[in-house]
């Protein structure tokens, strides 16, 4: 069971303390076997469906690498949105929905550390290590399409850019919907849900009429992502976006978290 000085490193006088809580969480995660799983799974999964299946997703389906017979990984990238959108909350669950099935968040409240500090240093260690399992799994898929063709390496670091964007805003959403779940499992199917809806937004766009269609585009991570950086394209709004999306859900999961400690 965690000790009190577990519970939320000591920092001079109660300062900001990000690193320590993030080095805490990412401690915590390799301590159990879901980060290895995780981890495991998608450095296969992600690969496998890039050489065989391709992307049978929307209105132009995309062929894999032996059925297209191209040095490309756009096919690659466009799967991310669609895995990390379960891979997130699962790898998020435990961030704040852990802390209080244990009771260790109430022993974290009544520190005199600014619950920010402590939100963000969970989310680095989860950010950092989901973009860990996707550059695992890129680079693999690169090395692999490297030796049978002539691979743009360009595009395949501004994918990977993008997917730190896009990886931040989902860590960022699943962690807020973490702190107001009081099970782990309750936090995944949470996340899992609204991730999937996010994602499936483009979907619905044919759906409805122009200036609709173009709001809900505008709100998709999906589109903010597959349109520009999965293509080897930085587009400054969509970073923008990105940003302002992990900032809403960071601010979110600290008030969230700060209205408890006003309770306590």
């Amino acid at each position: 069971m965690s000790t009190r000085d577990d519970v939320a490193p000591k920092g001079p006088r109660g300062g900001w303390r990000v690193l320590p809580f993030a080095r805490r969480e990412l401690r915590s995660a390799f301590e159990s076997p879901v980060a290895y799983v995780a981890i495991g799974l998608f450095v296969i999964v992600l690969p496998a469906l890039f050489f065989f299946l391709g992307y049978p997703v929307g209105q132009t389906p995309l062929p894999g690498l032996w059925e297209g017979g191209q040095a490309s990984l756009i096919v690659l990238f466009y799967w991310l949105p669609l895995l990390l959108a379960f891979v997130v909350p699962a790898l998020s669950m435990g961030t704040w929905a852990e802390e209080r099935r244990n009771g260790t968040e109430e022993v974290l409240l009544t520190y005199p550390v600014p619950i920010s500090a402590v939100a963000l240093g969970k989310f680095l260690s989860t950010w950092l290590l989901t973009f860990l399992m996707v550059s695992l799994a890129v680079l693999s898929a690169a090395i692999t399409v490297q030796t049978l063709g002539n691979l743009d390496w360009q595009t395949v670091w501004v994918g990977l850019v993008g997917a730190a964007f896009l990886i931040a805003a989902y860590v960022a959403i699943a962690q807020f919907l973490s702190g107001i779940s009081s099970e782990q499992l309750v936090a995944f199917l949470f996340g899992a849900l609204v991730l999937g809806l996010l994602w499936s937004l483009p979907l619905f766009v044919r759906m409805l009429p122009g200036g609709a269609a173009s709001a809900l585009s505008a709100l998709s991570p999906t589109d903010h992502f597959l349109g520009s950086a999965a293509r080897g394209v930085l587009d400054v709004s969509d970073m923008v976006y990105f940003v302002s999306l992990t900032a809403v859900g960071l601010i979110l999961n600290v008030l969230t978290v700060e209205s408890r400690r006003w309770r306590a």
